[in-house]
């Protein structure tokens, strides 16, 4: 397998860094489009694989509905690419094979699916009952109301809202139990009001009014998910400090919790004009503490900060980590463990205790999982170098985190290990 060599050179990270668009807000404007054969096009849309992705499926449906035999939609690991589109094409003219890579059929999708049946959607599990892949007879849903469980993944939710305007009557959906990612719903809910659909949220339930999407042109924020990488740099070098741009202080994206967590571990964030300065201040507290059921996607970056700063974590609200791209809870403690850093269950929180055994000669697994390969690699900073397996994952949400990498000037990366 495939492995880089990052090392250390001499410096202090300073500098700018043009952070990729939001994959996210991208996908989900992709999808509202594609309801209404609109041709309205976004500026500063994700070059992700994943959004390449649903742009090139959304295309190929639009052109491939009236086909007699199923067409084979293949998601391959893009969790919200296969969410997503099992409710767009349950309301699409078509027959659709949807399927993916081996672990995305490990990835439950009953919740989705149970709810798309209450509203008249015709899908049959064609390998496992409750996973992918997916047939799927597109057709008319006709329910207006249904219940999903809203534990496991804030993509069920969302993939629901964005097909609802189109329901006759609307739709009014009851979230039960505690609401995983909520931020990432009140994303889609944002969204689709800025394309003047008519949203109400009253407790648990999210209604729906009927109506049509007015996509019109806008500019996609740059993601504050791939900041956590070059806030975790800034904490660990004394004296960094870093520009990034187009990170927006009033924000959609949940992962801007990123500027309180890093607060914590001795990172100032100031805001100037839609970009922010981040630096090193030092003093990171011994002890931290906090929630991120909103915040899922940061957790890796904030266990390796923790773990290279010695900082006491407790996590709380990361189960539904153990069904992303890979086990991430089972992966970080594996991996973290190489340095000497266990990860212990305590309850329904997850805390991190320093203090082991650090390996010689570091090699880190990816784990096909994007957020931890480029979680693992600054710790060069630490160690004077690091191997990562696999580092063609990153393209997953961040192209061009290597050559931003070795841009900052204090790291060398060598490709031909």
């Amino acid at each position: 397998m495939k492995q880089y060599r990052i090392k250390l050179k001499e410096g202090v990270l300073q500098g700018d860094v043009t952070l990729p668009s939001s994959k996210s807000i991208s996908n989900r404007l992709l999808i509202m489009r594609a309801m209404e054969k609109s041709l309205v096009w976004f500026d500063n849309l994700s070059e992700a694989d994943d959004t390449y992705m649903m742009r090139l499926y959304l295309s190929f449906i639009g052109t491939c509905s009236d086909s007699k035999i199923p067409m084979i939609v293949d998601a391959k690991n893009a969790g919200t690419v296969f969410r997503f589109l099992t409710a767009f094409l349950a309301q699409r003219k078509g027959k659709w094979l949807l399927t993916g890579l081996e672990r995305m059929k490990q990835r439950p999708v009953k919740d989705l699916v149970d709810a798309l049946r209450a509203l008249g959607a015709d899908i049959q599990y064609t390998e496992k009952e409750g996973y992918p892949p997916l047939m799927i007879n597109g057709t008319q849903l006709s329910g207006s109301e249904v219940k999903i469980k809203a534990s496991d993944s804030s993509q069920f939710v969302s993939a629901l809202l964005l097909i609802a305007p189109h329901f006759k009557n609307g739709l009014r959906l009851q979230l039960d139990g505690e609401v995983v990612s909520s931020s990432y719903v009140k994303m889609t809910i944002e969204l689709m009001r800025n394309f003047v659909v008519e949203v109400e949220e009253k407790g648990n339930e999210v209604i729906v009014h009927p109506g049509r999407y007015l996509v019109r042109k806008m500019m996609v924020e740059s993601d504050w998910s791939s900041a956590a990488f070059w806030y975790q740099i800034v904490a660990s070098q004394k004296g960094s400090s870093l520009r990034l741009t187009g990170l927006r202080e009033k924000s959609v994206q949940g992962d801007r919790f990123l500027v309180d967590v890093f607060a914590s571990l001795g990172v100032k964030t100031e805001f100037v004009d839609n970009d922010i300065i981040i630096t090193q201040a030092g003093n990171p507290e011994k002890e931290i503490d906090f929630d991120f059921s909103s915040a899922p996607d940061i957790v890796p970056s904030v266990m390796t900060a923790c773990a290279v700063l010695n900082v006491k974590a407790r996590f709380r609200g990361i189960e539904h980590l153990r069904i992303k791209e890979s086990d991430r809870i089972g992966a970080m403690q594996e991996e973290l463990g190489k340095i000497g850093v266990e990860i212990k269950k305590n309850g329904k929180a997850y805390e991190l205790v320093s203090g082991g055994t650090i390996q010689e000669n570091l090699i880190f697994k990816s784990h096909g999982d994007h957020r931890l390969a480029m979680c693992l690699a600054p710790m060069a900073l630490q160690f004077g170098q690091v191997n990562i397996s696999n580092p063609e994952v990153v393209s997953k949400s961040y192209p061009h985190f290597w050559d931003d990498l070795e841009q900052s000037g204090i790291f060398e990366i060598d490709k031909e290990v």
